[in-house]
C-alpha cells in the first residue's frame, strides 16, 4: 500500500492551556496502592517511589543482559510502563518489551496510509469532546466492527495510528494522560458481538498505550451480554471492574457524572448533535471543529477502495454455544506477587 506524503498537523486538537492550568491531581489519582499492587495514571513530571525505581533497575538489567537496544526517544516513563505491563515481575519483562518494540518497528502503526484513513472514515472509532478533567473521549461503534471488511492487521495499524494522535495532541504531560472510552454495543447479541476485534484493540492498548484508560463505558448491552457480564464481574478483579461501567439507554445520565452534556452526542444523552464526519478528529471547542489547514490536507489525500464482504448470519445454535462459552468464563487471578 502506497504511503501518503501529506503532512497532517493536529495541533488544533490541543486543549486550552488556561483550562489545563486549573487541573490539580491528588496523590491518589496520580498513583494509588503500593508495591506490586500499584496503579498509576500520571507518568510524566512526577516522582517515582523506591519500589518503582527498584523494578525499573531490574528491567534495565534484563535489557542489558539480552543486549537489547532501546529506541533513541526511550524515556524513564517508557521503562516504568513496561514494568507495570510486566506486573512487576522479571519473568514478564522480556516478553512485554519484545512485543512493544515489534509494534514500534511497524511503520503502518504511525502513518496515515490509505487503508488506515479508509478505516477511520467509517466511524468505527472516533473522538468527541472531553470529560470534566479534560480527558479526551474516544467512541467505538461496535456495530461497524467487521474483520471481514478490515483485517486484524489493519485494525492494529489504524487504531495504533489514531490512538497515537490522541495521546500526542490531546494529552498534556503531568496533567492529562488518560482517556475515557465509550463502547456502543448497539445491543448486539453474543453471536454478533466482535469479541476478537475487541481483544485486538485491548491487546494493542494494554502494552503500547499502557496506563491511558481512565474509564470505559459499555453502552446499550443486549440481554445476553448483560447476563454474561454479571457473571464475569462477579469474579473479576475489583480494580479492573472499577474502570468499567455497563449502562442501558435509560441510565445514560450517569455518564454526565464525568462528562458534561455539551461534550456528549445526543445518542449518549448529551446535547451535542451526533457526529457524521469522523475523520479528521474533531475539536468541538474551536469554530467549525477543524482548522482550514487540516481540511485541505485531508482533502488532498486519496483513500483505498475497500471490498466489503457480506457477513453470514449466525444461527440460534451458534448463539447458544457462545452464551454457554461465556457462562463458563473464569477470570484468573494474577500469580502471587514476587515482591
Amino acid at each position: 500500500m502506497q504511503q501518503q506524503q501529506v503532512v497532517l498537523n493536529f495541533d488544533y486538537l490541543r486543549p486550552d492551556q488556561n483550562l489545563v492550568n486549573t487541573i490539580v491531581h491528588d496523590a491518589q489519582y496520580i498513583k494509588r496502592k503500593e508495591r506490586s499492587k500499584s496503579q498509576r495514571k500520571i507518568w510524566e513530571n512526577v516522582p517515582y517511589d523506591a519500589y518503582e525505581k527498584e523494578k525499573m533497575g531490574d528491567f534495565m538489567k534484563i535489557v542489558t543482559k539480552n543486549k537489547i537496544v532501546l529506541p533513541q526517544n526511550w524515556t524513564e516513563s517508557d521503562t516504568l510502563k513496561m514494568v507495570y505491563c510486566g506486573k512487576f515481575k522479571d519473568k514478564n519483562y522480556l516478553k512485554v518489551l519484545q512485543s512493544h518494540l515489534a509494534w514500534r518497528a511497524i511503520p503502518n502503526n504511525f502513518q496515515p496510509t490509505d487503508i488506515n484513513i479508509a478505516f477511520l472514515q467509517k466511524g468505527i472509532v472516533y473522538t468527541y469532546g472531553r470529560d470534566k478533567q479534560l480527558r479526551p473521549v474516544i467512541i467505538m461503534n461496535l456495530e461497524l466492527v467487521n474483520l471481514k471488511q478490515f483485517s486484524e492487521e489493519v485494525y492494529i495499524n489504524a487504531l495504533s495510528y489514531y490512538f497515537g494522535i490522541i495521546r500526542k495532541y490531546c494529552f498534556v504531560p503531568g496533567k492529562i494522560e488518560n482517556w475515557v472510552f465509550i463502547m456502543d454495543t448497539k445491543k448486539l447479541g453474543l453471536s454478533k458481538f466482535p469479541f476478537k476485534a475487541i481483544q485486538i484493540a485491548t491487546k494493542t492498548m494494554q502494552v503500547n498505550f499502557c496506563g491511558c484508560l481512565d474509564k470505559l463505558y459499555l453502552l446499550n448491552p443486549s440481554s445476553s451480554l448483560s447476563f454474561s457480564w454479571k457473571m464475569v464481574s462477579a469474579v473479576a478483579d475489583a480494580d479492573t471492574m472499577e474502570k468499567v461501567q455497563m449502562l442501558k439507554p435509560n441510565e445514560y445520565t450517569k455518564i454526565q457524572d464525568r462528562i458534561a452534556a455539551n461534550q456528549l452526542e445526543e445518542q449518549f444523552g448529551g446535547t451535542s448533535p451526533n457526529l457524521t464526519k469522523f475523520w479528521p478528529p474533531i475539536n468541538i471547542e474551536i469554530p467549525g471543529g477543524y482548522t482550514e489547514e487540516i481540511l485541505k490536507a485531508v482533502e488532498s489525500m486519496k483513500t483505498a477502495d475497500i471490498v466489503i464482504q457480506k457477513e453470514v448470519p449466525a444461527s440460534e445454535e451458534d448463539e447458544m454455544k457462545l452464551q454457554e462459552q461465556i457462562s463458563k468464563m473464569q477470570i484468573k487471578k494474577d500469580d502471587d506477587d514476587d515482591d
